[in-house]
C-alpha cells in the first residue's frame, strides 16, 4: 500500500474500526521510500488464497488459523545464522527485487 504518511495510517486504522480482525495485524510502515520504490498501484479483491501455493483443500493453509512465529529483527538475524533453518522467501518478484536478506555462509538456506 503506497500514499502519504496519514493517508496510509488513516486507512490501516480505518481497518481496525471496521473490523476485530485487524486489531491483531502487525502493519509495517515505511516512511521516506523512495517514488522508484513505490508500489504503482494497489488492488484489493477477495481471495481463496493470500499466497497462491496452489494447493487445494486439506493441502492449503489455513487462514482462520495461522502457526507463523512473528520474528524481531534480532532473533530473525540470529535464526539466519542456524545452519537448520529455512527461510522460504514468498514475496512477489517486485517486492523479491527491491531486496532481501542474505544469510551468511553456513547459515539458514535462503529458498526464493
Amino acid at each position: 500500500l503506497t500514499g502519504n504518511a496519514d493517508g496510509v495510517r488513516a486507512f490501516c486504522q480505518g481497518l481496525r474500526d471496521w473490523k476485530e480482525l485487524f486489531e491483531e495485524t502487525d502493519f509495517k510502515f515505511t516512511d521516506g521510500l523512495e517514488h522508484k520504490k513505490r508500489f504503482k498501484a494497489l488492488t484489493v479483491r477477495k481471495v481463496d488464497e493470500l499466497v497462491a501455493y496452489g494447493l487445494e483443500g486439506a493441502y492449503a493453509p489455513s487462514l482462520s488459523r495461522n502457526a507463523a512465529v512473528n520474528l524481531e529483527a534480532d532473533e530473525y538475524h540470529k535464526m539466519m545464522a542456524d545452519p537448520d533453518a529455512v527461510i522460504i522467501d514468498v514475496r512477489n518478484v517486485y517486492e523479491s527485487a527491491i531486496g532481501h536478506f542474505q544469510p551468511p555462509k553456513q547459515g539458514a538456506e535462503l529458498v526464493i
